[in-house]
């Protein structure tokens, strides 16, 4: 059944419409929009910068951004991250870097705006998921590789974590431990198997055997001699072949370790194969210690070793302190001197509260890893994301869906990305496999093989709704842009709110959603040839009734309070009060109601002058900034309209008695019509 992608909609608290000259002839009806919220900002950047709040710059930078200023908004948007810089408890949300990176590439600061992109691109889509378009032709190994000497996915045990070697692949198996594991797979702390080799040549039988280990008493032989089994798992081998890192019980001289809490935990090392002096015996591979204690800590699991095309990465699953989930995907630096520096969780677009484990890096750049969380075909299914430069996560996970991920646990996914064939494992039951009792029976893990070959998805759709009323919105304006900011691409919604529109995939480009009335709303879509994507947009209404608060409209959030017993406006909130006397200014028809309140202490008989000379104080104050009086209205409502529970014989804090103690300033509109801003 094909799932509803997961998607990540961002609505940006912007403006439409254009910028209008500040001397704007007074009309009978005047329609406002949120150019207001621009028009009233500049003003006030240009006359009292230090007075903007950051939650005002931030809106007024979109608001340039989505009205096509790029000027303008790349320089609200620099105000706006050097103020970040400069107050530690401020964080600008991670789309922003999106938007000013835009910007400043429609500016032509190219250098600056990569940097912005590739900081929206580390960073954002934290949580979303994606599916895949492939089209899959998977066999059994034992039908890929069909003159093997012996045989491969034997019945009753697990052959899984094929890496690829030379030809062939080594791979893990309990062929001939005599005791059936269940379920080594899916956890980082159970005991592993064997590793065996086979190379292949299309015109020869091949042979698998045992991957041979020497030094430290990891041998087969060794262990079977002293009746201690050291399981071996999931292998990644440098460039060259030399140098493999492996899963393996923890193990050392001879002895199994055990933590403080009595289990045996499992641990990365590291083995190269016939050092200069050290010839043995032909394929023999060197087991070193397991290195850095830093890095392969007493008391947790570190498995699953995966290493970067170029060798400088190391990626790894482990319960270590730091982990999200069950088991978390981590990395850490590799260098000539080994494993060292800083351990990095690949963060939320790889991580839940769920298992993540089995990483996989391709030459193209994409881990591959395996996961149980909500919403998969089955078990554990295969995701993948892309990496940057640096290593770390620059996408979204997509689910690899059907046919590489069924209703069991699929995993250890390896894929050559230059041949587009690949590996990987799972319990599913093989076709008509009499040695399996019944189709739930997860005992036995298989290879298999697979060729992929990527369509190009063609369409992009999605559905727009209203974000209050859930309603579906027919007749949106749904763009598809490219980087330049140049639409390429243009459509709207049908009645039932969906959308189909056409796109390149191997280009980057993004997705708006633009409608009269509403914020718009939009995506970016990365090059991803294989991605089907649908893009669902919750946009808001930026109209408002009759009565809306004129203050909240401008984000003046507190509003204007007054000190306990007192009417004079406090000096702290003339320049809120400025704010609503430039937006008076600015739109000479509109017109507005001040509400004044008090705090319940003291007899209602009171409190009911004092609100209306608070409300007459502050008509006042705007009237003596030029504005005609007869555009004002006011009136108290002393302490019948408390905003929280501080009534007659309630205790309550004086903080919350000053939330009370407040005005409103109310739009005033002709009976039935709507007033947009």
């Amino acid at each position: 059944m094909t799932k509803r992608l997961l998607i990540i909609t961002i609505a940006f608290f912007a403006v439409l419409g254009n910028l209008i000259a500040q001397n704007v002839p007074t009309k009978k009806k005047e329609k406002y929009t949120y150019t207001m919220y621009t028009r009233v900002y500049q003003k006030r950047l240009m006359e009292k910068p230090d007075k903007v709040k950051d939650t005002a710059l931030m809106k007024l930078a979109n608001s340039y951004y989505y009205i096509a200023d790029y000027e303008n908004a790349a320089r609200v948007y620099e105000i706006l991250y050097k103020r970040a810089e400069e107050k530690p408890e401020f964080q600008v949300p991670v789309e922003y870097n999106f938007r000013y990176g835009q910007s400043l590439r429609a500016i032509g600061q190219e250098e600056l705006a990569k940097e912005k992109l590739a900081e929206y691109l580390s960073e954002s889509s934290a949580n979303a998921v994606v599916q895949t378009t492939r089209v899959y032709e998977i066999q059994d190994l034992r039908e890929y590789f069909s003159n093997l000497k012996d045989s491969i996915n034997l019945n009753h045990f697990s052959d899984f974590a094929p890496t690829f070697y030379k030809e062939g692949l080594i791979f893990s198996s309990d062929r001939d431990t005599g005791n059936l594991h269940r379920y080594r797979h899916s956890g980082t702390n159970k005991d592993f198997l064997d590793l065996y080799q086979f190379e292949y040549d299309e015109d020869s039988v091949q042979v698998i055997s045992k991957l041979n280990f020497i030094g430290n008493g990891i041998n087969p032989r060794e262990a079977e001699s002293t009746s201690i089994k050291v399981d071996e798992s999931t292998v990644t081998l440098s460039s060259d072949g030399n140098t493999m890192y492996f899963t393996a019980s923890n193990f050392k001289d001879g002895e199994l370790v055990k933590d403080q809490d009595n289990i045996i935990r499992l641990k990365i090392f590291k083995a190269v194969l016939e050092p200069e002096g050290w010839r043995i015996a032909d394929d023999s591979w060197y087991k070193n210690q397991n290195g850095d204690k830093a890095f392969n800590s007493d008391g947790y699991s570190f498995a699953n070793p995966a290493l970067s095309p170029d060798g400088s990465r190391l990626y790894f699953t482990s319960d270590m302190p730091g982990s999200k989930g069950l088991s978390d995907i981590f990395t850490i630096a590799v260098d000539e001197n080994g494993i060292r520096g800083k351990i990095d969780n690949l963060g939320d677009r790889v991580n839940t509260e769920f298992r993540e484990s089995f990483p996989f890096v391709s030459k193209d750049g994409k881990l591959y890893y395996s996961s149980d969380r909500l919403g998969g075909e089955g078990r554990l299914d295969v995701y993948s994301v892309d990496l940057n430069a640096n290593g770390m996560v620059a996408s979204a996970s997509e689910n690899l869906g059907k046919l590489i991920n069924s209703e069991y646990d699929d995993f250890t996914f390896i894929y050559d990305s230059e041949k587009q064939y690949g590996f990987f494992a799972s319990n599913r039951p093989r076709p008509n496999d009499s040695g399996r009792r019944n189709a739930k029976d997860f005992s036995d893990d298989n290879i298999y093989a697979f060729t992929a070959e990527c369509l190009n998805p063609k369409t992009l759709t999605g559905i727009v709704y209203d974000k209050s009323t859930l309603l579906p919105l027919a007749g949106t304006t749904i763009n598809i842009i490219s980087d330049d900011n140049e639409i390429i691409a243009s459509t709207f919604t049908n009645e039932e709110g969906a959308y189909s529109v056409s796109i390149d995939r191997n280009k980057n480009n993004f997705v708006r959603a633009t409608r009269e009335g509403y914020t718009p709303a939009e995506e970016y879509l990365e090059i991803n040839p294989c991605e089907l994507r649908m893009v669902d947009f919750y946009i808001e209404t930026d109209c408002v009734d009759y009565g809306t608060d004129l203050a909240k409209l401008l984000g003046l959030d507190p509003t204007i309070f007054f000190d306990f017993d007192k009417s004079e406006i406090k000096d702290d909130y003339k320049d809120e009060l400025d704010i609503v006397v430039a937006a008076m200014e600015l739109y000479p028809s509109l017109k507005i109601q001040v509400n004044s309140h008090t705090d319940s202490r003291g007899p209602n008989s009171y409190n009911q002058p004092l609100s209306g000379r608070r409300a007459k104080a502050t008509v006042e104050y705007i009237a003596s900034k030029g504005i005609d009086i007869n555009r004002l209205k006011y009136k108290g409502y002393g302490e019948t309209q408390l905003v929280n529970e501080c009534a007659d014989g309630v205790r309550c804090s004086a903080a919350k008695h000053q939330k009370n103690r407040r005005s409103e300033f109310l739009i005033l509109c002709e009976e039935g019509e709507n007033c947009c801003y």
